[in-house]
């Protein structure tokens, strides 16, 4: 055929080539890799507006596969940006905050922290939260006003969302110091000024909260927008900011919420910081004085005792040492046959907060200063009165005040009115007394009433301690387990102001170094945080928490907040609450909590039957006779007119036990076999009709302080089961029960003058003895059987022997029969519940555990992780 040319031939082998020689340069340019970030940190997840401002430093490190050259971009929560690897950066504004570190190679490669987000808790300074030192001119303030003083407190239901899912906040911790004359009408009588929040009064504050995200602002009164929600539409790191404004108050909070585009990683907040929320701040942290939860719950953890209740266990019997090597009994030779002497070997291992030693010498100043200073609350008095016979009520005294002219109460006096007779004063107070015959007119000054009480407690030895007791006493044990019986270092105590007689130390009020606990105040920033840090030197070793954060939050739902965001470990939720964050079986509604519930607590309340009422200081005429509840037949009618079971289920929400008399479930001496009174309306019926009153009928106001659920609940299941004696068993008498509110002072006052008919009475023991719980209840001259006028020689011939008797076994019994002998035979009260506890956490936490004699939590053993 014809000669062909090869062109067509060359140019297909040329197509293959250059398609050959592309596909390896492809195959050799590998596509861009993004970096990655190694490590990302700040100076401190905690920080405080403060002037001058202390910033903080984050740093970065991260690397690039193909080794481009990168950029740091730095969001840092609160509308601010940073760069570079190390940038500075001041928070202006408390709040909860997120920064978020993006790493960018400059071709399209980009890696972020969102596994690994930085939070930073950023508090008020020191003193925003403090009262303000000044009253306002009555010109200013005719009634009641708001200071200018306050904070903002701005939650959130989690701080980390996927875009377009709606978020939940909460400004009604925000709160404010209201000031309130004591009488309008005359400025000179002064007035107070009370820490109100928006969850507490809400007309008070008007917020307004910007969202960061271009939208529109919402505002108005924290009734309208104290709970509020938000959805953000789109990725970001957003500033939400809340402002709050109430009279002369303005001030600001903000929150950061990281949106991804999907669902964001969980992680772990603040892994160095275990943090709680309570209901309330402390009264004192003066261990001397403070007798509240509150206060407590640090206490226990700044402080320790010569002996203690178990660690990881519910039960307080028996004690245990902790800064004595053993608990003093009369078979190691630490207890006195006679029950009055108390001997303690000590640790020689402790070193207290101030780096001092501990030794006798401290342990016996410590209980010297606690009668010294001799505060009229709890184990205090008893401490007084069993080891000094109430010296401290003589000492530099009137004896006859009615008498004209100032008559000093002599040494005589004292031990004429508190000794059987003079032979009985033991010699170790003889000894701090002038000789005897001088003591008719030898005034009993502070500084005599002072030696005595120092006789009471002595050194034995470097690590040894005598307690001398008038009287026997075996609760003393579980009454030094208080924490009362804390241990201070004295040198510690002489820096900070010493001792003073009958003056409790401000210095101590506040805090110190001057305890050997695990943990160390570091600062209390009034109605913001109080802060432990971790005491390093601790003779048990040191706690697992670096530092410990105790926020009081004035709002049940942002302490919920809080915990279900991991801003906090654990919050204080009440049992009106706990359907917030509790199914119905049990069970957290969210899997990132923990619940632990329905041990018995110590928490007890009554309803007291006033046996004679004082119609002087009732708030209304009284419409029966005074002596109505005298008659053990009317008492037990309205016992069993009580529909306890409705009162457990909708009132506590079925958070409380049915008592069967004063000593609560898990203290020895508690009676498993008296009976639990019924509702029984067909009883009642039997006991009123043995009254004058089932065919008269009568006419009653009962009456509970404005504002308390338990007290004005109770008081209508009373009335309604009483009325029903009428409208359903047909008593030909009409029986009409009214239930009314008073405010708290003048509930109290008439209370305390014994001019209520019927109250509710709530007590906390205050130390692990069934005595704690009898005493207030049933011996004549307490305060509730005084403010109802009850009494019974008998029964106080019981408590005393149960009091004072040495034998473990026979004093448990004692408790056993007094109860019941109260409880069936005098029906003084309506046993209404004992609490039980519900306790929240997250998930993440270990190391939690009840004991009903903690008054909040053990830190020492918490951890997370």
């Amino acid at each position: 055929g014809p000669h062909r040319r090869p062109w067509g031939r060359i140019t297909a082998v040329l197509v293959v080539a250059l398609v050959t020689i592309t596909a390896l340069a492809i195959a050799v340019r590998q596509p861009n890799r993004p970096p990655s970030i190694s490590d990302v940190s700040v100076s401190s997840d905690t920080a405080t507006v403060a002037t001058p401002p202390a910033p903080l430093t984050f740093m970065a490190q991260a690397t690039d596969p193909d080794g481009d050259a990168l950029t740091y971009s730095w969001n840092f929560g609160d509308g601010q940006t940073g760069s570079d690897t190390q940038p500075t950066h001041v928070y202006a504004v408390p709040g909860w905050y997120t920064a978020v570190l993006t790493v960018s190679d400059g071709k399209g490669g980009v890696a972020t922290n969102d596994d690994r987000l930085l939070f930073i808790h950023v508090r008020s300074d020191l003193s925003d939260g403090a009262v303000p030192s000044n009253p306002p001119s009555p010109s200013s303030c005719p009634v009641v006003c708001v200071s200018s003083t306050g904070l903002a407190v701005l939650v959130a239901n989690r701080s980390a969302a996927a875009a377009g899912s709606e978020v939940r906040f909460s400004g009604n911790a925000s709160w404010a110091y209201v000031w309130a004359w004591s009488n309008a009408s005359n400025a000179s009588l002064g007035g107070t000024y009370t820490v109100v929040s928006a969850a507490e009064n809400a007309s008070l504050f008007s917020f307004g909260y910007s969202w960061g995200d271009g939208t529109t602002n919402t505002t108005g009164t924290a009734i309208e927008v104290g709970q509020t929600a938000h959805r953000f539409s789109s990725p970001g790191n957003y500033f939400v900011r809340l402002s709050v404004s109430s009279g002369a108050l303005t001030t600001s909070a903000g929150y950061t919420v990281r949106v991804l585009a999907g669902a964001p990683p969980a992680q772990l907040k603040y892994p160095d910081i275990f943090a709680s929320t309570t209901a309330r701040e402390p009264d004192s942290l003066e261990p001397a004085i403070d007798n509240e939860s509150a206060g407590g719950g640090v206490l226990q953890n700044v402080y320790e005792t010569l002996v203690t209740f178990p660690s990881d266990s519910e039960s307080v019997d028996p004690l245990v040492p902790r800064l004595a090597t053993e608990v003093p009994s009369m078979a190691n030779n630490g207890t006195s046959a006679d029950g009055k002497n108390y001997t303690f070997q000590l640790r020689q291992d402790v070193v207290f907060h101030d780096l001092t030693p501990m030794t006798a010498r401290d342990v016996s100043a410590s209980f010297r200063r606690l009668l010294a200073i001799h505060a009229p609350v709890g184990p205090s008095l008893i401490l007084d009165r069993l080891m000094t016979n109430l010296i401290s009520t003589f000492a530099d005294t009137d004896c006859n005040p009615s008498i004209p002219g100032r008559q000093d109460c002599t040494i005589g006096d004292w031990v004429n009115k508190t000794f059987p007779v003079r032979a009985a004063v033991p010699s170790y107070i003889s000894a701090a007394l002038p000789p005897e015959p001088s003591w008719d007119t030898t005034a009993l000054n502070v500084s005599t009433a002072w030696a005595v009480s120092n006789s009471t407690t002595m050194p034995t030895g470097n690590y040894s301690v005598v307690f001398h007791l008038l009287r026997p006493y075996p609760a003393l044990l579980a009454l030094l387990a208080s924490t009362f019986g804390s241990i201070l270092s004295e040198s510690c105590v002489g820096r900070h102001g010493g001792v003073r007689w009958g003056v409790s130390n401000a210095f101590l009020a506040r805090g110190s170094e001057c305890g050997s606990g695990p943990f160390t105040l570091a600062t209390w920033s009034s109605n913001q945080a109080i802060l432990l840090a971790r005491f390093d030197q601790y003779w048990r070793g040191a706690a697992k928490a670096a530092s410990i954060q105790i926020l009081p939050v004035r709002d049940a739902l942002s302490r919920e907040f809080m915990l279900l965001a991991g801003d906090v470990d654990s919050a204080a939720i009440g049992r009106d609450h706990q359907w917030d964050v509790m199914n119905p079986d049990g069970t957290p509604r969210s899997p990132t909590l923990r619940i632990a519930k329905d041990r018995p607590a110590f928490d007890m309340s009554f309803f007291g039957y006033n046996q004679k009422i004082n119609v002087t200081t009732a708030p209304d005429a009284i419409t029966v006779p005074i002596t109505f509840f005298a008659d053990a037949h009317v008492r037990r009618a309205f016992t069993y007119a009580f529909d306890y079971g409705g009162f457990l289920a909708n009132v506590t929400h079925d958070a409380g036990l049915q008592p069967r008399g004063p000593v609560p479930l898990g203290l020895p001496g508690y009676n498993a076999s008296i009976p639990l009174f019924p509702f029984d309306l067909a009883q009642a019926v039997v006991e009123l009709n043995a009254t004058p009153y089932w065919v008269s009928g009568f006419n009653l106001t009962l009456y509970y302080r404005a504002g308390n659920g338990y007290e004005e609940q109770g008081g209508r299941l009373i009335a309604r089961g009483l009325e029903a004696l009428h409208s359903q068993k047909g008593s030909p008498g009409a029986i009409r029960v009214d239930v009314r509110s008073l405010d708290a002072a003048a509930y109290d006052a008439s209370l305390r003058s014994g001019g209520l008919p019927l109250a509710l009475f709530s007590w906390a023991a205050t130390f692990a003895d069934p005595l704690d719980s009898v005493m207030p209840f049933l011996r004549t001259g307490s305060p509730f059987a005084t403010w109802i006028g009850y009494g019974n020689a008998t029964l106080d011939s019981l408590i005393d022997a149960a009091t004072s008797e040495l034998n473990g076994t026979t004093r448990v019994q004692d408790f056993l029969d007094l109860s019941a002998r109260a409880v069936l035979d005098d029906v003084p009260y309506l046993w209404v519940f004992q609490a039980t506890s519900f306790h929240v956490e997250r998930a993440w936490v270990t190391g939690y555990y009840f004991n009903p004699m903690l008054w909040g939590l053990d830190y020492y053993r918490l951890s997370k992780a």
